[in-house]
């Protein structure tokens, strides 16, 4: 796990809220510890290696182990404001990590955010969530991501990204943005 903040905020000043990013992959892992430098004073960002954990859990369903193994290991970032983000597969653990935790720490997780995924088949395994959300999904997937609206009990919004014909960091750049809207918002 890696836990970045921006260099010039004051060290006894505690972030308001916390970003954590959950990373499948080393790439997204890299990623996210770049967003550190862009994010708002406010926004702390926890960069989490999924991979490591599930190895420590060997590769156990999502409902299961590797979400209580995840609970576990950010429980000290859960307890006080803080919102998830996840792409791909990463998604659908951020759903179960988020609906583990709206029981354990009512009223801390602010927001949650995904990207590049359809959403879950809806089924009673899955709870509503009380928080608000934002998808970003790829062009011409509208279709896919409308699921999520069922498992959202509070906003949901929908923001199409640009096609992948774009440069990265204009992309991570724009991802930053929503994030520093959404959640510098929410901090005062």
């Amino acid at each position: 796990m890696h836990v970045q903040t921006r260099q010039d905020t004051m060290p006894d000043q505690p972030p308001r809220i916390r970003l954590i990013c959950l990373a499948n992959t080393r790439q997204q892992l890299a990623q996210y510890r770049t967003w550190a430098r862009t994010l708002s004073d406010p926004i702390e960002l926890v960069a989490v290696d999924v991979p490591s954990i599930a190895d420590l859990e060997q590769s156990l369903p999502i409902s299961g182990r590797l979400t209580q193994a995840l609970v576990e290991q950010l429980q000290p970032y859960l307890m006080q404001p803080h919102a998830v983000f996840a792409q791909g597969l990463g998604a659908h653990i951020a759903l179960a990590l988020i609906q583990q935790v709206q029981g354990a720490c009512p009223g801390l997780t602010r927001h949650l955010f995904v990207s590049s995924c359809d959403s879950p088949q809806f089924s009673t395994t899955y709870l509503p969530l009380h928080i608000p959300m934002t998808v970003l999904y790829p062009p011409g997937s509208l279709a896919a991501m409308l699921g999520w609206h069922s498992l959202v009990r509070r906003e949901l919004e929908l923001i199409e990204l640009p096609v992948q014909a774009v440069d990265t960091s204009l992309l991570n750049q724009r991802l930053v943005r929503i994030f520093n809207a959404h959640l510098g918002l929410l901090s005062f």
